[in-house]
């Protein structure tokens, strides 16, 4: 790996329509955020709807407060997919509860034609549960309690940039060195 204080680092997150990308369930929204230079590059983001072709769920609309007008005419996977996956490119991947988000990326790579994908990735809530003694990891929880004016949740921005920023807190509070030691590669 390149030096550490070079590379790009990809805060993203998904909204869904369930959380079984196994048994049906589809991304509906897409959002990251670059970290560079210990800095959230916003002008750099990616954010889009995803038309998932499959209904959202009442009880799951409720959650992301997404509905299936709101997605009727965005783009589908397969029209996104590339432009997020050259986007992400060789960067770290971040994110909260990863595995989940890559489950579902994995599945939308097979769907759309091209292989299993092959990250590089740093889990938040991995390095909260390992540096932090909480009764909560959820990253709204911990959100509200370390980063200070973080108020919005539960849709893809909102919890890209949450975990970037507490990305960043976990890089300023115990050094870019030993997050790095939880780079893992998926794939």
């Amino acid at each position: 790996m390149n030096d550490i204080n070079q590379q790009i680092f990809v805060a993203f997150d998904f909204e869904t329509t369930g959380l079984d990308p196994y048994s049906g369930d589809r991304i509906i929204e897409i959002a990251a955020v670059p970290v560079y230079n210990r800095k959230i590059k916003f002008r750099y983001s990616f954010n889009t709807l995803v038309n998932p072709e499959v209904k959202i769920p009442g009880e799951v609309s409720r959650f992301h407060k997404l509905n299936n007008s709101d997605i009727s005419k965005a783009p589908t996977l397969s029209e996104v997919f590339d432009s997020f996956r050259n986007y992400l490119s060789n960067s770290i991947l971040i994110s909260h509860n990863i595995t989940m988000d890559l489950k579902f990326m994995d599945v939308a790579a097979k769907e759309v034609g091209y292989f299993p994908i092959n990250y590089l990735y740093i889990d938040t809530l991995e390095l909260s549960r390992y540096f932090l003694d909480e009764k909560s990891y959820k990253l709204e929880y911990l959100s509200r309690k370390y980063l200070p004016g973080t108020e919005r949740f539960h849709r893809a921005w909102d919890d890209a940039v949450a975990t970037a920023r507490l990305f960043l807190w976990f890089t300023e509070k115990y050094s870019l060195k030993s997050v790095s030691d939880f780079i893992k590669k998926w794939g």
